[in-house]
């Protein structure tokens, strides 16, 4: 299955069990657009355990409380965050003192679907 749903902050491409975001330049992800793509997930996804991929592309921020509620998702189970920046890279510890599920960086899409599948097994 392979999807993709546009919203006005970016965009979600849906990959068997992964949701894979890609958010437009200068976007802000605040609850309110979290909860948005959570509940695209939830209609895909449905029961399914399921696994984020941020593709960060672009530069845009992150209000790192959208993922106490991503935390508490029941299918979100690992966010894996693929970038080369350095700095997105530091943001990305900050960001994971607020999940408690597993959340890794990485620099290619390729290691983080590896990951992520393994995660979801």
């Amino acid at each position: 299955m392979k999807i993709t749903k546009k919203f006005e902050f970016g965009e979600l491409h849906i990959e068997d069990n992964l949701a894979i975001g890609i958010m437009k330049e200068g976007s802000h992800i605040d609850p309110a657009s979290n909860r948005l793509l959570l509940s695209y997930c939830n209609e895909v996804f449905e029961e399914k355990p399921f696994g984020y991929l941020s593709h960060r592309q672009n530069s845009y921020s992150v209000d790192p409380t959208v993922y106490i509620d991503a935390a508490n998702h029941f299918g979100l189970k690992a966010i894996a965050v693929v970038s080369q920046n350095p700095v997105i890279e530091t943001n990305v510890i900050i960001e994971k003192q607020f999940f408690n599920q597993p959340f890794e960086t990485f620099k290619t899409v390729e290691d983080a679907k590896n990951w992520l599948s393994q995660v979801l097994i």
